[in-house]
């Protein structure tokens, strides 16, 4: 059922469900709910005692219970507006995280190859539209005004797939680099899919995703390559790696950038734009200024919020882009500080629990790509698809990829077995019997 629920928030996006008149603000997500009745089912079992799952997983623990507590903190000074955030973007992910710590490794590694598969089809379904110029699922506001003002002021065409906005489309093509890192696929099959990845990297417009991901990856490839040199374990597929990656990538880069439209909004945005999203993430901060002692310490309404932007000049297609200073201005200084304890101590339980530096360049990365917009700030699935790939990491902790010749003769041996078994003679006695020596 937790994986069903990671299905449902692949293909049951925003724009799909706006699509069929379904406002996503006020409808909790059906994964949620899904996540939800699975844990209170988890926890009401006993299969794991609760003092053990507290003993265990403190960080998890506290966050399970304290983003409730932050909602109803939000709720009674600011009322229940904008609040029902809390439930999706950050309740439904730890939630997910109770659910699929148990699982076995070969069932994570199995929840990795699902993830990644959904990532390619939407980077597939993102090329599809980049080449076509026209979104499957286009950004459907609850105002069709809103939705013309949008659609004028946005430019350059961006693919989006069946992600509810191109940088969170970003985003998760970025955790799907990450993710690749970990599941130790041969060269061949590792190179097509970073290849892909790469692209939808690009059709998808994110500048942070984008430009967090190369510098992270060649971050990382220049350690391991440093300590594999000086411990002498280098390896010979890392190596071949690093020169096909140094090599191939440019010549990519330069044939999609050149050759291609795909890329167009990268490039005609790599430069500061006094009228785009990069003056708006400037001119935020400015907010700041207009707020009460009262709203420094316990939040802001959202109707005082709303006269706030018109306040510092922003428009009406154009929005705080800061998740941090959006729960900021909800919670107060009070709420904020307990809010930053807890969403840390839970990063850094699943990150734990991942293991490994390719989990902790995901959570960082998703961390700081998260920070350049507003997503975490709204109702938003980004936290729950990088809880499901960190677990998925999980399961690679331990794993050793067995040669392909050991593999074959292993399948061949079986085969064997089953091909005597099937040739010998009936055997007459209790079934017990004969279901063990078939076994």
């Amino acid at each position: 059922m937790a994986v069903f629920a990671i299905f449902l928030q692949f293909v049951l996006t925003g724009n799909l469900l706006a699509t069929f008149g379904i406002d996503v603000n006020i409808r909790v997500h059906p994964a949620s709910m899904i996540v939800l009745l699975c844990a209170i089912y988890a926890m009401l079992s006993g299969v794991v005692p609760f003092h053990q799952r507290c003993r265990d997983a403190p960080g998890l623990m506290l966050f399970v219970f304290g983003i409730p507590m932050l909602a109803m903190y939000a709720a009674f000074f600011n009322g229940f507006s904008g609040t029902a955030f809390y439930f999706d973007s950050f309740w439904s992910p730890a939630l997910l995280a109770l659910l699929l710590e148990p699982a076995t490794d070969k069932q994570k590694r199995l929840l990795a190859k699902i993830l990644m598969t959904f990532i390619l089809a939407n980077c597939l379904v993102g090329l599809i539209e980049s080449v076509t110029e026209h979104n499957w699922f286009p950004f459907l506001p609850s105002d069709p005004k809103l939705a013309a003002m949008a659609i004028k002021a946005e430019g350059d065409f961006r693919a989006n797939a069946f992600y509810s906005h191109p940088l969170t489309a970003s985003l998760i093509t970025a955790m799907g680099v990450f993710l690749l890192y970990s599941m130790r696929i041969r060269f061949i099959g590792s190179a097509l899919i970073l290849g892909v990845l790469l692209v939808g990297l690009l059709e998808f417009g994110g500048r942070a995703a984008l430009g967090v991901t190369l510098i992270v990856s060649a971050l990382a490839a220049f350690y391991v390559l440093m300590t594999g040199i000086l411990r002498r374990n280098l390896k010979l597929d890392f190596v071949l790696a690093i020169v096909s990656a140094a090599i191939i990538l440019p010549i990519l880069i330069t044939v999609i950038v050149t050759q291609t439209t795909i890329a167009d909004r990268i490039i005609d945005s790599l430069f500061h734009d006094d009228a785009g999203s990069a003056s708006v993430r400037t001119q935020q901060w400015v907010v700041l200024n207009f707020l009460t002692l009262k709203n420094w310490l316990f939040g802001v309404p959202m109707v005082e919020l709303e006269h706030l932007r018109y306040q510092i000049g922003l428009s009406d297609v154009e929005d705080i882009e800061n998740f941090w200073l959006l729960i900021f201005l909800d919670l107060g200084l009070i709420g904020f500080g307990a809010f930053v304890c807890l969403f840390g101590g839970f990063l850094v339980h699943v990150t734990r629990f991942a293991g490994g530096m390719n989990a902790w360049l995901l959570m960082f990365s998703a961390l700081v790509i998260d920070s350049s917009s507003n997503s975490l700030g709204q109702k938003s699935n980004d936290l729950f698809i990088e809880v499901a790939a960190l677990i998925a990491m999980a399961g690679y902790k331990n794993y050793v990829r067995e040669p392909r010749v050991r593999r074959f003769r292993h399948r061949l041996e079986i085969r064997r077995l089953h091909d005597g078994l099937a040739q010998s003679p009936p055997i007459h006695g209790r079934g017990d019997d004969l279901r063990g020596l078939r076994s």
